[in-house]
C-alpha cells in the first residue's frame, strides 16, 4: 500500500496557560490531534482512531479537556460601549472618547484644575468605567497624551462597594475618589510634555496585577507601586492628582485599556490574550471517530500511546507516540533510569532561571562534560536566551547562583538587554558563585569583540600556522607571512613590520596576540614607554624602538617594569 501523508501535532498548550501560572491550576494533561488523510490527500470523515497504551491492548482513558468544567481566559475588555464618568471635560473631549478604541480621541479634563498649575481649583481629576461584572483584573493600560499625570492612582469599586457607596454618573465619583480602593499609585512620573515617548498615541503605562509590576515609559526617577494582587471589581478608575501641563492644567488620555480573565459569558470582549481550555473535564469514548474534516483530537494523561486508525479507505498505526503535559516537568530516561533530557515550563520568576530545557549525559566519562546538566534557560532578566553549563542565574535576585559541583561553568547567551549575542565563562573549579566573565561579543548591529586570559596575559588572540621552522615559546617574537595570511615567520630583520608575539602554546598550535597586553621576549634594557620593535633577522626578541620608527614595525608600548607591553 502507498505510504499516506499524515500530519501530526503536538499542542504545547502551557506556552499559552504558562502566562496565568499565578491565577489557576495547571491543566492535567497532554493534548493530541490529528487528522486522517486517505492516499490521495484529501480528508477521511468517520474513521475509527482506538487508543491504546503503548505495547498492550489496554484502551488509553481519554477526555473532551483538560480543566473541570471551567473555561477561562484573559483578555482585552470592549468598553465602547460601557458606562463611565468623568470629574470635568475640556474642549469637548468627553470621557467616551478614551474607550472608543479610535486612534486620535481621546479625554480631556478642563483646564486649570491641577497642579502645577499656579492656581488649580481641584486635587483630583478622574475618569472611571463600568467593566459589566466583578472581574479579576490582570493589567490595567493608561495611555496619556502630553498632558500626561505625573501622580495618579489606580482605584477599584466591587459591584457591591458602588451600590453602597450610590455610584452614579453624576461627576461625584459615589462620594469622591479617596473612597475608593487604591490598587496602584505612580508618584514622579514623567511628564508629557518633556517626555519622547510617553505622550505618544499607543506608548501606555502598565499596571500589571498578576507580577505586580509596572512598566513606565522613558521612567527614571518615579515610583510605581502595586498595591493589589489579583484583584476583583467592576469599577476602574483613573485619579490623577498632578498633570505635567503648566500651561493648561488638565490631564488629558488618550485611552484606557482593561484586562481581565472571566468566563467568556460575562462580559464583553474585544480580544482574547491566550485560553486554558475549550472544553469539559469529562471522559470521552475510546475509539474516537473523526469528524467531517477527517479530524479528531483528545486530552490524555503523560505517557507512551499506540493510536490505530481504521476505515475502509485507510488503515494505519502510530505506535509508541510519548504525549506530554509541558506545564509540568517530565523527564526522558535512559535505561540506567537516568534522565538525559527533562522539560520544565515555568510562568513566573525562579531562583533556577526558568528551565525549559535540561540536558545531560548520564554515565559520561569525558572530561568537557562533567556529571552536571547543560541547560537552556528562558528568562525574565537581562540573561534573555542562555545556555549554561553548571551555571544558574537567579531571577528573583538578578545574580549567577553558587555552584553545587566544583567544575568550570560557561554561558551562551543572547542579551535580553541589548540583544547582543555573548559567550563567557569561569576556569575557576570552586564552589562559589561564578563570575561569568564575557570572552566574545557580537553588537546586535554587528560590531565584534573578544577577550582572551592565560597567565596574567589578557587580549585578543588568533591562531596562526608556525612557519619559522622551528619550535615556538610563549612571548617569542614573530612577524606575519606575506605569503600566507594565516601563518607567522621568523623576522627578517631590525623593525621588521607586522610583527606578533606569541600568546599560547596548546601542542603544535600556536596563538599570537593581535591586541591586548602580554610580556614580550626582549633582548638588552627596556623602559616603561618605550616602543619595541623586532631585534633583527633570525632573532625571536624585541629590542627598544628608536625615534621615528616606522610605526608598521611597532609591537606594543612597554607599561611596566615587568615589561608588559600594551599591544595595539
Amino acid at each position: 500500500m502507498k505510504r499516506m501523508v499524515r500530519t501530526k501535532r503536538l499542542l504545547l498548550l502551557g506556552m499559552m496557560v504558562g502566562l496565568a501560572a499565578n491565577a489557576f491550576a495547571q491543566p492535567p494533561h497532554a493534548y493530541y490531534s490529528d487528522i486522517v488523510l486517505s492516499t490521495k490527500g484529501t480528508p477521511v470523515p468517520g474513521a475509527s482512531v482506538l487508543v491504546y497504551e503503548a505495547g498492550t491492548k489496554v484502551k488509553g482513558k481519554l477526555f473532551k479537556g483538560e480543566s473541570a468544567g471551567t473555561t477561562k481566559f484573559a483578555s482585552f475588555l470592549d468598553l465602547t460601549s460601557a458606562n463611565q464618568d468623568v470629574s470635568s471635560t475640556g474642549w469637548n473631549l468627553s470621557g467616551q472618547q478614551a474607550f472608543d478604541d479610535k486612534p486620535g480621541t481621546r479625554w480631556s479634563s478642563a483646564a486649570g484644575v491641577l497642579p502645577p498649575f499656579a492656581q488649580p481649583s481641584s486635587r483630583h481629576q478622574w475618569i472611571w468605567v463600568d467593566c459589566g461584572a466583578d472581574v479579576p483584573l490582570r493589567s490595567v493600560w493608561v495611555d496619556f497624551q502630553n498632558s500626561a499625570a505625573v501622580d495618579y492612582t489606580v482605584r477599584l469599586l466591587t459591584e457591591a462597594q458602588a451600590m453602597a457607596m450610590g455610584l452614579k454618573k453624576n461627576g461625584k465619583a459615589g462620594g469622591g475618589p479617596e473612597k475608593w480602593k487604591t490598587i496602584a499609585t505612580g508618584k514622579g512620573l514623567p511628564g508629557g510634555v518633556k517626555s519622547p515617548n510617553r505622550k505618544f498615541y499607543g506608548v501606555a503605562d502598565k499596571w500589571d496585577f498578576v507580577n505586580r509590576t509596572a512598566v513606565i515609559p522613558d521612567n527614571a526617577k518615579g515610583t510605581a507601586k502595586i498595591h493589589v494582587s489579583n484583584p476583583v471589581g467592576r469599577y476602574v478608575m483613573v485619579d490623577v492628582t498632578r498633570s505635567s501641563d503648566t500651561a493648561y492644567g488638565n490631564v488629558s488620555i488618550w485611552d484606557v485599556t482593561v484586562e481581565t480573565e472571566a468566563g467568556a459569558t460575562e462580559v464583553p470582549v474585544k480580544s482574547v490574550v491566550y485560553a486554558t481550555t475549550t472544553d469539559d473535564f469529562i471522559e470521552r469514548p475510546n475509539p474516537i471517530t473523526t469528524d467531517a474534516n477527517g479530524k479528531f483530537r483528545f486530552y490524555v494523561a503523560n505517557g507512551d500511546y499506540d493510536i490505530h486508525v481504521s476505515h475502509p479507505s485507510v488503515n494505519y498505526s502510530l505506535t509508541g507516540v510519548t504525549l506530554i503535559n509541558p506545564n509540568s516537568p517530565h523527564s526522558i530516561r535512559s535505561s540506567s533510569n537516568a534522565p538525559p533530557l527533562t522539560l520544565v515550563e515555568r510562568g513566573e520568576k525562579t531562583s533556577g532561571g526558568n528551565n525549559a530545557l535540561s540536558l545531560g549525559r548520564p554515565g559520561s566519562t569525558d572530561a568537557n562534560n562533567p556529571p552536571t546538566p547543560y541547560r537552556i534557560i528562558v528568562n525574565k532578566g537581562k540573561q534573555g536566551w542562555a545556555q549554561t553549563l553548571n551555571a544558574d542565574w537567579d531571577e528573583t535576585t538578578n545574580t549567577w547562583k553558587k555552584r553545587t559541583i566544583k567544575n568550570q561553568s560557561y554561558v551562551f547567551r543572547i542579551n535580553g538587554e541589548d540583544h547582543s549575542l555573548e559567550y563567557g565563562n569561569d576556569s575557576f573549579t570552586t564552589l562559589t558563585s561564578p563570575v561569568m566573565e564575557t570572552l566574545f561579543r557580537v553588537s546586535a548591529d554587528g560590531e565584534m569583540s573578544a577577550k582572551a586570559f592565560n597567565g596574567g596575559y589578557e587580549g585578543l588572540a588568533m591562531e596562526v600556522k608556525n612557519n619559522t621552522g622551528g619550535n615556538l615559546k610563549v612571548g617569542n617574537v614573530v612577524v606575519l607571512d606575506p605569503s600566507d595570511p594565516f601563518g607567522v615567520i621568523k623576522p627578517r630583520k631590525f623593525a621588521d613590520e607586522n610583527p606578533a608575539v606569541v600568546y599560547k602554546k596548546d601542542g603544535s598550535r600556536v596563538f599570537v596576540m593581535i591586541s591586548g597586553r602580554m610580556a614580550p621576549s626582549t633582548a638588552g634594557a627596556v623602559s616603561i614607554g618605550d616602543l619595541l620593535v623586532t631585534q633583527g633577522a633570525g632573532s625571536l626578541e624585541a629590542v627598544a624602538a628608536p625615534a621615528g620608527v616606522d610605526p608598521r614595525a611597532v609591537i606594543g608600548t612597554v607599561s611596566t617594569t615587568s615589561r608588559l607591553t600594551i599591544i595595539p
